[in-house]
C-alpha cells in the first residue's frame, strides 16, 4: 500500500509531465515566462513544502540521514548548500533570491534540488508516467508542426505573424508551449532518448505506442534545427551505447570502438574542412577562435571566462550575469540589414554558467552528481535505468551548448531523481 509521501510524489510527477509543459497562459509568447513561473512555484513549491512537513516527524538524525543517502543525493545537497551560500554572500543580494533576468535565483534552484531529493526517496518510474509524457509530447509536437508550416493555432504569435517572422516582426524564435527554441530542443532531448531506448530494450508490446510521439519529436527537432538539440540527441545516443550493452565484454568493446571513432572523427575534422557548420569546428581544432562561431557562443564563453577568476569560489550569485556588464554580443542580421546588439545574461554552457554564478564548489558538486549517477548506471541491468540514464546523458550534452531555465530544468531533475531511485532499488 502506498504511503502519503508516495501518493503526493506520484501526483506531482504526473502534473509535471502533463500540465506544466503544456500550460502557456493567455498572453502568447510575450508573457509565456510570466505565465509559467507562477505555475512552477505552485507545483514545485507546494510539493516541496508538503513533503517537508510530512517527513519532519520521521526524519532520522543528520548522521544517519547522510549515511543512508546515495552519493547522488549527498552531492545534490552540497550543490544546494553552495548555491545558497553564493546567493547570501553575493554583492547583489537580495536580487539573487529570484534572479535578475531568468528567474534562476536562490528560490528556483533549491526547488529543483528539494524536489529531486523527495522524488529520489518516494518516487518510482512507472509505465503510466511514460504514457503520460508520450501524450504530452504528441500534443506539443502537433502544435509545433502546425507552427512550422505557417499556422498559429493558439494565437501565440503576435496577430498577423507566424514562426517565419522570427527576429523581424518580433525578437527571438519561438515554438510550442515552451517558447524559446533552445528550450524546446532541451525538452525534446529529454523525451526522444526515453522513447527510443524503451522501444529498443523493453519487451512490453505496448511500447510501440511510443513510436508516433518519437517520430513527431524527431521531426520537430530536425525541422527547427537547433544544433544544441541535434548534438544532444544524436551524440548523446552514441555515447550512451555502452550503457545499453548487457554483457561486460561487449560493453568494453563498444567503449573502445567509440573512443577510436571519436578520435578518428576529430582527426578528420582537423585535417579537412568540410564546410558548413563543420567549418567552425575545423577552425576551432586548428586554434582559430572566432567570436562569431557557434552563433556567438565563443564570444560569450570568452567574456564569461575572463570574469571568473575574480569570484572563483562562490561566484557572483545565482542569475546575476546581467549585472556583470559583460561586453555585449553583436551579430549582423542580413534579413533586416541591421546589427543586433544583445546583453549577455547567460553563458550558453550550463557548466560554465554554474561556475560563474555559484562558484567552483557548486560546479564540482554538480559534476559529482552526474558522475556518480553515470558510474552506477553502467553497473545496472534495468531497462528503466538505461532509458533514464540515456536521457540524462543527452540532456548534459545539450547543456554544454544550452542554458538552464525553469521551463524545462525541473523535468531534468525529475528524470535524474527517478534514475537515482531506480539505481538504489
Amino acid at each position: 500500500m502506498q504511503t502519503m509521501g508516495q501518493k503526493l510524489t506520484k501526483c506531482y510527477i504526473y502534473l509535471m509531465l502533463t500540465v506544466f509543459p503544456l500550460w502557456c497562459g493567455c498572453g502568447g509568447y510575450r508573457s509565456i515566462v510570466d505565465a509559467k513561473y507562477p505555475l512552477f512555484l505552485l507545483l514545485c513549491g507546494l510539493y516541496a513544502v508538503a513533503m517537508t512537513l510530512l517527513t519532519l516527524r520521521t526524519l532520522p538524525a543528520p548522521a544517519a540521514l547522510w549515511c543512508g543517502a546515495s552519493w547522488t543525493q549527498r552531492l545534490i545537497a552540497l550543490y544546494l548548500l553552495f548555491t545558497w551560500l553564493s546567493a547570501l554572500l553575493s554583492p547583489y543580494f537580495p536580487e539573487t533570491l529570484v534572479g535578475v533576468s531568468r528567474h534562476e535565483g536562490a528560490l528556483t534552484i533549491p526547488l529543483y534540488c528539494l524536489c529531486f531529493l523527495f522524488i529520489s526517496v518516494y518516487g518510482k518510474a512507472e509505465r503510466g508516467m511514460l504514457c503520460a509524457l508520450s501524450v504530452t509530447v504528441l500534443l506539443f509536437c502537433t502544435l509545433c508542426i502546425c507552427q512550422l508550416h505557417g499556422g498559429n493555432p493558439l494565437s501565440l504569435y503576435p496577430e498577423g505573424s507566424t514562426y517565419f517572422d522570427a527576429n523581424t516582426a518580433y525578437p527571438g524564435t519561438y515554438l510550442g508551449t515552451i517558447g524559446n527554441i533552445d528550450l524546446v530542443a532541451a525538452f525534446l532531448c529529454l523525451a526522444i532518448p526515453l522513447f527510443w531506448v524503451t522501444l529498443l530494450l523493453s519487451r512490453d508490446k505496448r511500447r510501440w505506442s511510443l513510436l508516433l510521439p518519437l517520430i513527431a519529436a524527431l521531426y520537430v527537432l530536425l525541422k527547427m534545427w537547433v544544433l544544441a538539440g541535434i548534438v544532444g540527441v544524436f551524440c548523446g545516443a552514441l555515447l550512451a551505447l555502452p550503457m545499453l550493452c548487457g554483457d561486460a565484454r561487449l560493453r568494453r568493446r563498444v567503449t573502445l570502438a567509440l573512443g577510436i571513432g571519436v578520435v578518428g572523427a576529430l582527426f578528420m575534422l582537423w585535417r579537412f574542412d568540410f564546410g558548413g557548420t563543420l567549418h567552425e569546428l575545423h577552425e576551432l581544432l586548428r586554434g582559430n577562435f572566432d567570436g562569431s562561431f557557434g552563433s556567438g557562443r565563443i564570444h560569450i564563453w570568452r567574456s564569461v571566462l575572463r570574469e571568473i577568476p575574480s569570484h572563483l569560489w562562490l561566484g557572483t550569485g545565482p542569475d546575476t550575469m546581467l549585472r556583470a556588464s559583460l561586453p555585449p554580443f553583436e551579430r549582423f542580421d542580413a534579413v533586416r540589414g541591421v546589427t543586433v546588439v544583445a546583453q549577455i545574461d547567460v553563458a550558453h554552457n550550463e557548466f560554465l554558467n554554474i561556475l560563474f554564478h555559484q562558484g567552483i564548489f557548486a560546479l564540482l558538486a554538480y559534476l559529482g552528481v552526474l558522475l556518480s549517477a553515470s558510474v552506477r548506471c553502467l553497473c545496472s541491468r534495468s531497462t528503466a535505468a538505461a532509458a533514464l540514464g540515456t536521457t540524462v546523458l543527452c540532456w548534459c550534452v545539450q547543456a554544454f551548448f544550452g542554458f538552464s531555465m525553469f521551463l524545462t530544468t525541473p523535468l531534468f531533475f525529475l528524470a535524474l531523481a527517478l534514475l537515482d531511485w531506480e539505481l538504489r532499488e
